[in-house]
């Protein structure tokens, strides 16, 4: 199968996967709105986003492992999988024992609930990333719309009929990825795998030396994409953090598209790297991965308003100034993790861990110096420049060792119109001609842009064909 066809098709079956898995969540958005006071969605937020930070460090890493070694094909896939799982279960046991002895001192927080969400959300990222490994896309995929489904039905009986508010929210996501591991042990039969003799010290080292870089780089990339809401809810109030976590829901449909389509591309970069011609396949698809996320990012830009108008409670109306920004944080952060996955196939995850503790040192220090000065936007800005760091540090250093190749007129032309469409909102009062301008924009920037529109009949055309 032809190169882009193949990682086309996969980033559609992902689609497919994770479609199901957003339009719930955005469906839920208002659900939260509605149920949860903002100091409440507040906590709740913190809480899911302290599970993200702690996700990786108790794993360490090792389900990135185990996809990447699973990859390739002299790999024993068996030794893999138990090696990976043996280390699992010993984290899994002592977080749960760790949750019992510090619940008592935070009694605020579902504490017990919070770590059995920590256990799963690792748990669902092992064998889900073992089984795409393995080939299984499509069972990957609709792994992800159990989890999700369930999430959703446990989110309305918890949230609107049994009114359990923080807590709640939090089993909800354990619920939800509980289904999604039962879905992919059952689905798969991935659970005849497990023979813990197979266990192998010296592969454990190996997949180790692989993982820890990745540790501290999602720490620090943690800094760089969640950090703001610990500031603001030490600086500001959890009131305010649930307004910037509200308007981040929306900007989030971009990292959708990102994670759809990184799954697929860390497929095919593995599997592409060693080839000639991997420059031009590599510059292609970040050139069209870059103008896609604009112009998704301007038709945010352009019905963010009347959606939070309509669809949000009053008290988070604010939020939406904050959109532009947190889209442009999407932008720079999907650019940054699409390069991700060359430093992860050429196995350089501790150039990957320096450029993104940069990012973090640069987010954390405008964050404080800007939240004082400008409230909650400094936060959305500081992340702004902090990916915008991050992606210009790794685009330099790939492209000096000539892996890609850069448009940079091409991309300073789709900064220029997403500022325009940003613009819009702000200057036109009337909140719907402002969306149809933006709409308008984005037709004429696809209509002038030759690439972009030759991409586009050419697969209408394939597909009339058949």
């Amino acid at each position: 199968m032809n190169k882009y066809k193949k990682l086309i098709n996969n980033s559609i079956i992902f689609a497919i996967g994770n479609l199901g898995n957003k339009i719930i969540q955005f469906v839920l958005i208002p659900l939260y709105s509605f149920t949860l006071t903002t100091s409440q969605f507040g906590d709740a937020d913190f809480l899911s986003q302290i599970v993200f930070l702690l996700t990786p460090i108790v794993s360490l890493e090792l389900f990135d492992a185990a996809f990447r070694f699973a990859l390739d094909k002299n790999e024993n896939k068996r030794e893999i999988f138990n090696t990976a799982s043996i280390i699992l279960n010993v984290s899994a046991l002592t977080v749960l024992l760790a949750s019992f002895m510090i619940a008592p001192f935070f009694k605020r927080y579902p504490i017990i609930l919070t770590a059995i969400f920590l256990i799963l959300n690792f748990s669902f990222s092992f064998f889900s990333n073992f089984i795409r490994a393995l080939g299984y896309v499509t069972q990957f995929a609709i792994a992800g719309i159990v989890n999700t489904f369930f999430m959703g039905i446990a989110n309305v009986i918890l949230l609107v009929f049994m009114k359990l508010g923080v807590s709640g929210y939090i089993l909800a996501f354990a619920i939800g990825l509980f289904s999604g591991v039962v879905y992919i042990l059952v689905s798969t039969k991935v659970y005849k795998y497990f023979d813990y003799s197979l266990f192998n010290f010296n592969k454990l080292i190996q997949m180790l030396k692989y993982s820890f870089p990745l540790i501290p780089n999602y720490f620090a990339w943690w800094l760089n994409a969640s950090s703001d809401r610990l500031f603001i809810i030490m600086m500001i109030g959890s009131g305010a953090n649930g307004i910037y976590a509200m308007a981040n829901k929306i900007p989030n449909f971009i990292s959708t598209v990102v994670t759809i389509f990184s799954q697929s591309w860390q497929i095919s970069v593995v599997e592409e790297y060693k080839n000639k011609d991997n420059t031009k396949f590599i510059s292609n698809v970040f050139d069209y991965f870059f103008c896609i996320l604009i112009l998704i990012g301007c038709l945010i830009i352009a019905f963010i308003k009347p959606f939070f108008h309509l669809m949000i409670d009053h008290s988070y109306y604010s939020g939406w100034l904050l959109t532009p920004a947190l889209v442009l944080a999407s932008i720079y952060n999907g650019v940054a993790l699409l390069l991700e996955g060359i430093y992860a196939a050429y196995k350089e995850t501790f150039s990957l861990f320096l450029t993104t503790a940069v990012g973090a040192v640069v987010n954390v220090v405008l964050t404080v110096l800007l939240i004082p000065v400008i409230g909650y936007y400094g936060a959305a800005w500081a992340n702004v420049l902090s990916f915008l760091v991050v992606s210009i540090l790794r685009a330099i250093e790939i492209t000096h060792k000539e892996i890609l190749k850069i448009d940079i007129k091409r991309i300073i032309t789709y900064h220029i119109v997403f500022l325009i469409a940003c613009s819009f909102p702000i200057v036109v009062k009337n909140t719907y001609l402002s969306s149809v301008i933006d709409v308008l924009v984005i037709i004429m920037v696809i209509f002038f842009d030759k690439k972009i529109k030759i991409r586009l009949f050419e697969a209408i055309k394939s597909k009339l064909k058949r």
